[in-house]
């Protein structure tokens, strides 16, 4: 079994970006950026899980996102018992139970994405 990557970004995922939309790799990397702005890069890894590039903080998996043809999604939806206005800000952006659509062709939420991120990390166990 080959070992999991624990930081760096997994060729895998690379090889995903390329064949990605470009609006999607630009969108993506926005995510990164906010992941980087909470975590330290040391303690992040982005590889392929359930065929999708997921994020991952110290060997656990923090958030997977999907590039598809007009939107970013985001899965899971946090739950986040220190952001009460969380769940409700989601809810244009939620298409599922457990998936946030964001699409390219509105502004970035980035505020939001910030607090999706801090959400998870919360569910992880703290931030850094």
């Amino acid at each position: 079994m080959a070992n999991k990557q624990v930081s760096g970004i997994a060729e895998e995922t690379t090889a995903y970006l390329q064949q990605a939309p470009t609006p999607g790799r630009e969108r993506y990397a926005l995510v990164r950026a906010a992941v980087l702005r909470q975590v330290s890069a040391e303690r992040v890894g982005e590889r392929l899980s359930y065929k999708m590039p997921s994020f991952f903080v110290d060997g656990r998996v923090l958030l997977h996102v999907g590039l598809w043809a007009d939107h970013l999604a985001i899965y899971p939806v946090p739950e986040s018992a220190t952001d009460a206005t969380l769940a409700d800000d989601l809810e244009p952006y939620r298409k599922s139970k457990g998936t946030l659509h964001i699409r390219y062709a509105d502004d970035w939420p980035a505020d939001l994405v910030d607090r999706v991120i801090a959400a998870h990390l919360s569910r992880l166990g703290g931030r850094s």
